[in-house]
C-alpha cells in the first residue's frame, strides 16, 4: 500500500493529523538545514547547561504554531518551551533538533523528532504516529498506528521500513550514545559489559541509531538516558517496522528515561544482559 493511501485510510482525526505531521516536519527540516553548517549559528547553554540554538527555538516554535493552528485541543510536550496541556485527547511531543551538539559542530547525524501521543480510556497515553527526520542526508522514517513504518530518501522511491532480522548479539551492531551518558546514570560497567559481548559497538546519536534500527541497518539501539521528547515518535515507528522500543526494564512507551529497540527475538536476551 502507497503512503498516501495510508493516509487518507486512517479515521479522521488521525488522517489529519498524520498530514499536518509530515507536512510540519518537512517545513522545521528545511528551517534547520538553513541553520546548518552556517555562521550565523550561535549556541547558548541553558540551565541545565545543555546546548540550544536559535534554529532548535525556531523549529519549535513552528511546530507548536502550525499545529495549535489546526487543533487549538492538542498539548505538546517540547525540550525548549516545555509542556502544555491538552483539551483533545492528543498531545505533540517535540525535539526540533535531536543532536544539537552534532548540529553545531557540524556533524549531519541530528534530526527533528515530532511524535503524537493519544490519551487511552484507561488514561493512560500511546504514541500512534510520529516522524523522524534526518535534515542533513535528506531522509525520514514515519508510522502510523496500523498503517506501516515508512522511509523516505530524497530522489528514492519510498520504501516500507523494517527492522532487520535477529542474529547473535557477537554478530550485531549495537548503536548507542556516547560514554558520557554512562558515566552520569552510573552505568559504565553496563558499557563495558556490552563492548565485551557485542560484535560491533558504535557511538551514533540517539536518533540516528533508532533510525538505523527501523530501517535495518544495525540490530540493537540503546540508550541509558532517554528524555519523552529524545524518543517521541518511534515507540510506533519501530513497532510498525517489527520491533520493539521499551525501556531497560521492558516499559513500553516514552516515558521509562532509558530505551532500548531491537528485534523482539533479540529483546529479552538484551533486557537480561542489561540487568545482570
Amino acid at each position: 500500500m502507497e503512503p498516501h493511501a495510508i493516509v487518507s485510510g486512517q479515521p479522521a482525526e488521525i488522517a489529519s493529523r498524520l498530514a499536518c505531521l509530515l507536512e510540519v516536519a518537512a517545513r522545521a527540516s528545511a528551517l534547520t538545514r538553513r541553520y546548518f553548517q552556517s555562521a550565523e549559528v550561535r549556541v547558548e547553554r541553558k540551565s541545565d547547561e545543555s546546548p540550544v540554538t536559535q534554529a532548535d527555538r525556531e523549529a519549535e516554535r513552528l511546530i507548536r504554531e502550525t499545529v495549535s493552528a489546526t487543533f487549538p485541543g492538542d498539548g505538546f510536550i517540547g525540550e525548549e518551551e516545555g509542556t502544555s496541556p491538552d483539551t483533545s485527547g492528543f498531545r505533540w511531543v517535540i525535539d526540533p533538533i535531536d543532536g544539537t551538539v552534532s548540529f553545531a559542530a557540524g556533524v549531519p547525524l541530528y534530526g527533528s523528532l515530532i511524535g503524537i501521543e493519544r490519551t487511552l480510556p484507561d488514561g493512560s497515553r500511546r504514541v500512534v504516529a510520529g516522524v523522524a527526520s534526518m535534515p542533513a542526508l535528506r531522509e525520514r522514517v514515519w508510522a502510523v498506528e496500523g498503517g506501516g513504518a515508512w522511509w523516505e530518501r530524497e530522489g528514492q522511491p519510498t520504501v516500507p521500513a523494517r527492522v532487520c532480522e535477529p542474529m547473535p548479539l557477537s554478530e550485531s551492531i549495537v548503536c548507542t550514545t556516547g560514554s558520557e551518558y554512562y558515566r552520569r546514570t552510573s552505568r559504565m560497567h553496563v558499557l563495558k559489559r556490552l563492548e565485551e559481548t557485542c560484535g560491533r559497538m558504535r557511538g551514533w546519536s540517539d536518533c540516528y541509531a533508532l533510525v538505523l534500527l527501523a530501517t535495518g541497518r544495525c540490530q540493537v539501539a540503546l540508550d541509558p538516558m532517554m528524555n519523552p521528547w529524545d524518543c517521541g515518535p518511534f515507540p510506533v515507528i519501530i513497532a510498525e517496522a517489527g520491533g520493539v522500543f521499551t525501556s531497560w526494564r521492558g516499559e513500553p512507551g516514552i516515558h521509562g528515561g532509558d530505551s532500548i529497540a531491537c528485534h523482539p527475538a533479540m529483546h529479552a536476551g538484551m533486557l537480561r544482559l542489561l540487568a545482570s
